[in-house]
Parts: C-alpha cells; sequence; structure tokens
C-alpha cells in the first residue's frame, strides 16, 4: 500500500507538473507574470461558470420546489455530470492507460500491473475532479441554500462528490481495455482505436438521447404528470430510471443524516468499490498485453514500398504545402489528438440535436419561432459564429508547436524554411482539419433553421477567413509559449494553458461581436449593413493577424528552445 501511495503521488505530480511549476516559479522566480494571469483568467472563467450554474439550479429549484420535488435538482445536476465524464472519459482513459511516455518506465518495474493501472486511474480521477467540481459544487450550494443543507448533508456531497466520477469511468475504462487488448492482434491498431473510440462517444450520446426523448412519449403527458404527483421521489426516479446511479446519489445527499440516506449513501460508494474491484480485475490481466503491443513494431516491408520501386519519381511541393500536409498526417495518425480535438466537432451538434428533440413547451414555442422567422443576416452570423466557436474549442491551432514535443520539435527547426512559412503552414492544416470538421455541424444547422443559401454562403465565407485569423493567432500563441514537457500525448492538449488562452479570448471577441451587432439592431440598421460590418471587422483582423504573423514569426523562432 505504501509503494501504491508513493506511485500515485508521483504520477500527480508529474500529470499537474508540481515540482516543475515550484522550482520555475518559486525557486527561479522567472515569469511570475504567468501565475497571476492564469488565476486571473481561470478564476473569472470558473466564477462566471459557477454563478450561472447556481443562477440556473435556483431557478429550477423554486419551479420543481413548489411541486416538492425540488432534490431533482440534484438529479439533474448528477446524472449531467455522469454523462459528461463518460462521453470525454473514454479519450482520457486511452491516453493515460496507453499514451503515456513513462510506460517503458513502469513496465520494467517489480510493480504489478493493477498498481500501475490504479495509479493512472488515480490521474484521471483527479483530472475529472478538477472539471466536474465547477459545474457540480454550485448545484450542491444551491441546493443546500434553497432547501436548507446541513452537516450531514455537506458530509454526503463531499463523498457523492468524490465517487461521482468513478461508475462512469469504469464504464468507459474496461471497453478501453479490451479495446486495446484486441487492437493488439492487427496491424490497423490506430485506426480501431478511433474507430471505437466515436463509437463509445456515439454510444453514450446515444445514452443521453434515449433519456431525454423517452421521458415523456408523445400523447402521454398527462401519464407523466401522474407518475411525478404519486409519490414523493417521483420525478427524481423518472429522470434517473435510465441511470440508477444518480437516483442514490441524490436520496443520499437528500436525505442525509437519516437512516434511508446511508443506505443510499452506501450503496452510492458500494457498486463504485465494485465497479473498481472488476476494473482493477480484468486490467490486472489485460492492462500490460494491450501497453505492450504500442511497444511492437512491424519489420515486414510493405508490398511496394518505395525502396522496392526503382527510379521511383517523387511529387515536389512548395515548402508550405508540404508542412499543411505534414501537420495533418503527424494530427490525424494519433488517435488521442483525433479524439481530443475533434470532440466539440461532435458534441456541438450533437446538443443541437438534443436541443431540439427534448420535448419541453418552452423549447417547442423557440422552435416554432424559429420555424416562422427567416433567418438571414443573423443565419449568417450563426453560421460564421459556430465555425469561430469550433476553432476556440478545438485546441488544435493552439498546440501545434506543443504536440511535436521536445523530441519532435527539433525536426521544424532544421529544416531550411523560414519562420513565417512554418507558422502560416501549422495554422493551414488546423484550418484544413477545422473546416472538414465543422461539415456535418455546418449541415445540422441549414437543417434546423433553414438559412437562405446567399446568406449561407456569405456566413460561410466570413466564418472561414474568422478561422483562419484565429489560427494563425493559435499558431502565435503556441510558438511563444509551447508546452513541451508533456508526458502524454493527452497532456499536450488538456493541461495546456493555451488551449485556455484560445478559449478565454475567442469567448471575448464572440462577446464583443454580439454586443456590436445588437447595438447595431437597435439603433436601425439594416441587416446587410451589419453583415457587412462584421465582415470588413473580420477582414481587418485577419489582416492585423497576418501582419503580425510575418513581425514575431522570425523573432520568436530564434528563441525557441526544444
Amino acid at each position: 500500500m505504501k509503494r501504491l501511495i508513493s506511485l500515485i503521488m508521483a504520477q500527480l505530480n508529474m500529470n499537474f507538473g508540481i515540482s516543475h511549476y515550484r522550482y520555475y516559479y518559486l525557486k527561479k522566480r522567472q515569469r511570475l507574470w504567468e501565475p497571476l494571469l492564469i488565476i486571473i483568467g481561470i478564476g473569472s472563467v470558473v466564477l462566471t461558470i459557477g454563478v450561472g450554474v447556481f443562477k440556473l439550479a435556483s431557478s429550477f429549484y423554486s419551479q420543481l420546489g413548489m411541486l416538492g420535488h425540488g432534490n431533482a435538482v440534484l438529479t439533474m445536476g448528477i446524472l449531467s455530470s455522469q454523462v459528461i465524464v463518460l462521453i470525454l472519459g473514454f479519450t482520457l482513459v486511452l491516453a493515460v492507460f496507453y499514451f503515456s511516455n513513462d510506460l517503458s518506465i513502469l513496465i520494467p518495474m517489480p510493480l504489478a500491473p493493477v498498481e500501475v493501472l490504479a495509479s493512472k486511474f488515480a490521474v484521471i480521477l483527479a483530472n475529472e475532479y478538477v472539471g466536474t467540481v465547477v459545474f457540480i459544487f454550485p448545484i450542491f450550494y444551491a441546493y443546500a441554500v434553497n432547501a436548507g443543507g446541513g452537516f450531514f448533508y455537506w458530509v454526503s456531497a463531499v463523498l457523492v462528490f468524490l465517487t461521482l466520477p468513478v461508475i462512469p469511468l469504469v464504464l468507459a475504462a474496461i471497453p478501453a481495455i479490451l479495446l486495446m487488448r484486441v487492437t493488439n492482434l492487427s496491424k490497423m491498431r490506430d485506426a480501431l482505436i478511433l474507430v471505437g473510440g466515436f463509437f463509445f462517444m456515439f454510444l453514450a450520446i446515444g445514452f443521453q438521447f434515449f433519456i431525454n426523448t423517452k421521458m415523456i412519449e408523445p400523447g402521454e403527458e398527462e401519464l407523466f404528470l401522474q407518475r411525478i404527483l404519486e409519490t414523493a421521489n417521483g420525478f427524481v426516479e423518472l429522470i434517473g430510471a435510465k441511470f440508477p446511479p444518480s437516483i442514490w446519489g441524490t436520496r443520499a445527499m437528500a436525505e442525509a443524516g437519516t437512516a434511508s440516506g446511508f443506505m443510499y449513501l452506501a450503496l452510492f460508494i458500494g457498486v463504485s468499490a465494485a465497479g473498481l474491484g472488476l476494473l482493477f480485475l480484468i486490467g490486472n490481466k489485460f492492462f500490460y498485453q494491450g501497453a505492450l503491443s504500442g511497444f511492437e513494431t512491424h519489420t515486414k516491408r510493405r508490398k511496394g514500398a518505395i525502396g522496392d520501386i526503382p527510379g521511383r519519381r517523387f511529387k515536389e511541393r512548395s515548402p508550405l504545402i508540404a508542412i499543411v500536409f505534414t501537420e495533418i498526417k503527424n494530427f490525424i495518425r494519433t488517435p488521442v489528438f483525433v479524439l481530443n480535438g475533434f470532440t466539440g466537432f461532435i458534441m456541438f451538434p450533437a446538443m443541437l440535436i438534443l436541443f431540439k428533440v427534448i420535448k419541453d413547451p418552452q423549447t417547442a414555442a423557440l422552435w416554432e419561432l424559429v420555424n416562422i422567422l427567416e433567418l438571414k443576416s443573423i443565419g449568417a452570423l450563426i453560421i460564421a459564429g459556430y465555425i469561430f466557436i469550433l476553432v476556440s474549442f478545438s485546441s488544435i491551432p493552439f498546440t501545434t508547436f506543443s504536440r511535436e514535443g521536445r523530441r519532435g520539435l527539433w525536426i521544424p527547426m532544421s529544416l531550411p524554411i523560414d519562420a513565417k512559412s512554418i507558422m502560416v503552414g501549422k495554422a493551414l492544416g488546423a484550418e484544413i482539419m477545422i473546416l472538414i470538421g465543422s461539415i456535418p455541424g455546418l449541415v445540422i444547422i441549414e437543417y434546423l433553421f433553414k438559412i437562405p443559401a446567399p446568406y449561407f454562403f456569405a456566413g460561410l465565407v466570413i466564418g472561414v477567413i474568422a478561422s483562419m485569423m484565429y489560427s494563425i493567432v493559435g499558431t502565435i500563441i503556441d510558438m511563444a509559449r509551447p508546452m513541451l514537457n508533456w508526458i502524454d500525448e493527452q497532456k499536450a492538449i488538456k493541461s495546456n494553458l493555451n488551449t485556455i488562452i484560445g478559449m478565454l479570448v475567442g469567448i471575448a471577441i464572440v462577446a464583443v461581436i454580439v454586443l456590436l451587432t445588437s447595438f447595431l439592431y437597435s439603433h436601425g440598421f439594416s441587416d446587410l449593413i451589419i453583415l457587412a460590418f462584421v465582415g470588413g471587422v473580420i477582414i481587418v483582423g485577419f489582416i492585423l493577424s497576418w501582419n503580425l504573423c510575418g513581425f514575431l514569426a522570425g523573432r520568436i523562432w530564434v528563441n525557441l528552445e526544444p
């Protein structure tokens, strides 16, 4: 046990870079402004999200509390958190379990597979705690404020929070371990990982669809209300019927301090512990087999390989185009990068469809209004905004140099190509991937909003210019401060401050555009003038980013240390 705790502490230290930051900021005292910027930036986002979730949860409680079902707020919060962990957990499990640089060090050590697996699972849990607390704590606090939560409530809340990600992560980890064991039998390892990852993601999203679409069947609205009002926990049972652990967590907190509350808390923790036991049992048998397959190489030469064709002619490309194709190939051949970078391209369309199929009177009224209105300039701005938001949340242009790592960055640095070409090539490669990934969402937006073709294409043009502008900005940011000391490929994206900077700045830009558009609309400007104004602002921004790229690229490149 002492050895396992030491291993977990070492893994957490490496994952969060505690020793690195302590030495860098406290001992060397370099770039002390950076922690302050991080605290202010992340703190403002956390505060904004927390206040918004608190107000929303309080509003839900005030409405459901009148029917005596205020504890359904807890159910919705727990269920939503677990579904999000389930959807995103598969990618995180694959990265931490199988794509970590420290596996070559850990496997030869006198450690049981279950010890290595447990330490890595602790890292995953720690990452999920950091992300989940921002969303779930405001809900727990809103319920405590409105329903009156005492000492036992908060004890149960803490235990439920600590246990909350375990069950969905177990459900994500077991298929991941079995998948990696199967891929050991195939040369198409990366392709199978991608297929399995996206299949699992679609499965989890489909589960969420099933919960929302089957809650109220057409023509059964009266039966739905009757089922709610029949028992004190009718609404809770109805919401959590498809995933019982959310009911157990709710009852454990809502009935804290009673025998019933203790029973549900014990059930919630006990099932989570049983799931962990099953995971470790399977992992102890199959984990090393899947991990070791990552070190295998195929020495058999392909038929028709380059060296087997005498006098083969190579197609010459310009340096810029070569960098573009290299950027795309390096990204798509790494399953962890694809699963992380393209998650938003699946999640955003899925959220649109989910919002469409939710059977709620207010939502239905909103869609009826959308069907009546003919969205022209607003529709074009929706298209442009969607593409821009994908850039901000995809992290692809904000990690383009970070993904190279210290071992890979020397390759572009040794090429006889100027820094601006390298920067523009990487930005253009990121832009192409983003535009391809945006196609499903654009099709769904057009299907839902019925935007006239001229305005659709106008929005598409503005969106492409805006996204290219921001891809250049993201590439500049990542070249200026790349994160090269990562342990696993997941950390190069998820733990990279540049991705947070990209999201924050992107949200700020969208907010400014929305405020300007609202201001112009309120002062009577026509749709075409507003659309032309926004397009002009985007073009000016693109010109500025292009000139900034030319001005900074060489200066940053010569000072970059791999």
